[in-house]
C-alpha cells in the first residue's frame, strides 16, 4: 500500500527532510488562480509516519493551524491521485457555477462525512482505501469510502442544504470548541456533533434569527445550559424581540452565570416551563 501525505503550506513548512518524494499541487484545471493556495501532495515512506503524525499533533497542542492534511493510503499513480484531488478543489454550486472548497483541510474534511452523501463521499475518496486526518479533538480518524450504488461523479454537486452547512461550518467549530471545553468527555466525534449542531442552527433560523452571532448565541445556550432553554419565558421573550429588531446575542450577553443556572434549574425541575 503506497502511502501518500498532503500538506497545507500556507500553514507552515513540512518539517520532514528524509523519506518524502514531492508528487505536485493540487492544480484544478478552470481556476489557475488557486495553485498557488492549493496544498502539496507527497509520496511518504512507511518509516516517517510516526513523525508525520507528530507534527501534525504539535501544531494541534499549540493550536495552530493545521499544516498535514491528510495521510492517504492509495495504490495509485501519483498523476491519477493528484488530478483526483485537483478535479475536487471545485465543488458545482449551481447549474454552470463552481465554487473552491478546501475539503482537504481537516477542519472542513472531518465535516464532510456528514454533509456529503455516501455516493459524494464515495466519489471523492475514489481508489483511496483509507484517508487520515486529525480532527478538532486532536484524535485520528480514518475513513473510508462507503458502499454507494450511485455511479462515480466527476464533480461533486452541492444542494442548497449542504451549502448551508458548508457556509456555517465556522459557527459550528466555534460552537464545538465551547462544547468541549465545558464536557471534554461527552464528544467523541465531531461527524455526529456536527451534524446535531447543524440541526439546532437551522431550527434557530427558523426561529427568526438570521444574524449568525445570534444563532450561535442560541445554539451556545441550547447545549451548555439546555437543550430546551428556547423554551424557557425570559428566554422566549428575547426570541420574541429579535422580530422587531433586537440581537439575541446582546440581549442575553449581561446574563450572569446566576442567571442561566437559573434558567437551567428551573427547565430540569419542570420538563418544560409554559
Amino acid at each position: 500500500m503506497t502511502t501518500w501525505l498532503l500538506h497545507d503550506h500556507l500553514n507552515g513548512s513540512l518539517d520532514i527532510k528524509e523519506g518524502v518524494e514531492f508528487a505536485g499541487a493540487l492544480a484544478p484545471r478552470q481556476r489557475s488562480d488557486l495553485h498557488a493556495l492549493t496544498p502539496h501532495l507527497y509520496r511518504l515512506d512507511e518509516h516517517v509516519l510516526d513523525t508525520a503524525r507528530e507534527q501534525a499533533n504539535r501544531r494541534w497542542q499549540h493550536k495552530l493551524p493545521p499544516g498535514i492534511c491528510a495521510i492517504l493510503h492509495a495504490d495509485i499513480d501519483a498523476q491519477i491521485l493528484r488530478e483526483q484531488l485537483s478535479r475536487f478543489c471545485l465543488f458545482r454550486v449551481q447549474k454552470g457555477q463552481t465554487r473552491y472548497c478546501r475539503y482537504f483541510d481537516p477542519r472542513v474534511m472531518t465535516h464532510l462525512r456528514w454533509i456529503l452523501t455516501d455516493g459524494q463521499l464515495h466519489s471523492l475518496l475514489w481508489h483511496i482505501q483509507n484517508w487520515e486526518l486529525m480532527d478538532s479533538n486532536g484524535q485520528w480518524i480514518l475513513t473510508s469510502p462507503p458502499e454507494s450504488s450511485a455511479g462515480r461523479m466527476m464533480r461533486l454537486t452541492l444542494d442548497e442544504k449542504q451549502r448551508f452547512y458548508l457556509e456555517i461550518l465556522p459557527a459550528i467549530r466555534e460552537c464545538l470548541k465551547h462544547w468541549r471545553a465545558m464536557y471534554p468527555d461527552r464528544l467523541r466525534d465531531d461527524a455526529e456533533a456536527g451534524l446535531y449542531l447543524a440541526s439546532r442552527f437551522a431550527r434557530a433560523q427558523a426561529l427568526g434569527l438570521g444574524n449568525m452571532k445570534d444563532c450561535l448565541a442560541l445554539v451556545l445556550h441550547e447545549v451548555l445550559v439546555h437543550p430546551r432553554v428556547k423554551d424557557h419565558p425570559r428566554v422566549a421573550a428575547v426570541i420574541d424581540a429579535v422580530k422587531e429588531g433586537a440581537s439575541y446575542q446582546k440581549a442575553t450577553a449581561h446574563w450572569s452565570s446566576e442567571d442561566w443556572q437559573a434558567i437551567q434549574k428551573q427547565l430540569n425541575a419542570e420538563g418544560r416551563v409554559t
